[in-house]
């Protein structure tokens, strides 16, 4: 092999390991869906507000507060008012009766529903659910698992949802789909259809919802008969995103490779569960076929197109430029099957499209020599 050949070797490699180097610490190949999906929330049109779920911040309340605050909202007569928060552990007699009383109360005119967990050792489609707060507070209220799926502990994105388990016979709802179930009755018919391991498909951020403090609605008494007919969500929701307890990213972070505070609170994540499933408004995932004929089309472009290039260094410009339009027409593509409801695993897409791309361009020499 002659020395200009050698060099040009080297610097392929060195270029394509420098390349790779760089998708993989700022775009790695793990979250190329992910990214994409961000794109795809971008280009949503936005979705009317959310009327009928009402979020309330209880995220410095103490337990005779909160006794305080679920009597009120009792009273005003919603479908449903789920509990997003835990109490493993008893602190002082007096709250603690104080809250107990509460629950029992306002659960023998409204459905009480408070957060549990999932038993993980099983499985997380077929765990069984079990009490996350103490047996003193368990006792009226109903129970709904509040287990976010999380892919990145680190980067804290849910880009998928469990609807329910079924464990031993036993089916345990989330607290998202208990409370669609509160608003539209009429979802239990189909819900088993629905896979219990879903995307999610986010109706909004924070500001999507009716947002009110339990301290307000206690200290200035504001008048709450509007919640009359809607579900309400207690759970750490603080306006002004002074607690990091429970925070969460969203699609909808103004951050793309670094995502930025603030944004949003679990209990966010399990309203935009409900909102998805009340609207039916989901991302139906296309079919691998649809994906394998795609696959098939990118390489036949690349592979004929490339061979009937001219030779020399512009046959690999030619190659190099059908890679990058391929890439940008897969991503495209999935923008706006996305927008539409339509997801596509673009990960088998850009690969391949990558790795097609890239053996044409390291057989140049040898066509080259041939000819």
């Amino acid at each position: 092999m002659s020395l200009p050949a050698l060099l040009g070797w080297i610097f392929r490699f060195v270029f394509a390991a420098g390349v790779a180097f760089l998708v993989n610490h700022f775009l790695p190949p793990e979250s190329w869906s992910w990214r994409v999906q961000d794109l795809i929330y971008r280009r949503m049109p936005p979705s009317p507000p959310d009327t009928q779920i009402v979020v309330i911040d209880i995220a410095r309340m103490g337990r005779g507060q909160l006794a305080q605050l679920l009597r009120a909202v009792g009273e005003a007569q919603p479908r449903f008012i789920g509990i997003d928060a835990i109490f493993p552990t008893l602190i002082s007699p007096r709250e603690d009766t104080l809250w107990a009383q509460a629950l029992c109360t306002v659960s023998a005119r409204v459905p009480v529903c408070l957060a549990s967990t999932l038993d993980l050792s099983k499985g997380l489609e077929r765990a069984p659910e079990r009490p996350a707060s103490h047996e003193n507070f368990t006792q009226c209220a109903e129970q709904a698992f509040a287990n976010v799926i999380l892919h990145d502990s680190a980067a804290r994105i849910a880009r998928e949802c469990l609807l329910y388990t079924i464990a031993d016979g036993d089916t345990a709802l989330s607290l998202g789909t208990r409370t669609a179930l509160a608003l539209d009755s009429s979802l239990r018919d189909t819900l088993f259809a629905l896979p219990p391991r879903m995307l999610l498909r986010y109706q909004g951020g924070m500001t999507h919802f009716y947002l009110l403090t339990g301290e307000d609605i206690i200290r200035d008494s504001i008048p709450l008969a509007w919640l009359r007919g809607k579900v309400v969500l207690l759970g750490v929701a603080d306006p002004l995103r002074q607690t990091m307890e429970d925070i969460f990213f969203s699609p909808f972070n103004e951050g793309f490779l670094r995502r930025s505070f603030p944004d949003l609170y679990g209990i966010f994540i399990h309203a935009n569960v409900a909102s998805m499933l009340m609207h039916r408004s989901f991302f139906h995932e296309v079919s691998y076929l649809w994906v394998g004929g795609l696959l098939l089309l990118a390489y036949a472009f690349i592979s004929i197109a490339g061979s009937g290039a001219p030779l020399g260094i512009w046959r690999g410009v030619s190659i190099r430029g059908m890679q990058l339009a391929l890439l940008w027409g897969a991503i495209e593509l999935t923008l706006r099957l996305g927008v539409k409801g339509y997801w596509l695993p673009v990960e088998p897409l850009l690969w391949f499209i990558l790795i097609a791309g890239e053996m044409e361009i390291w057989r140049l020499p040898y066509r080259i020599r041939l000819a």
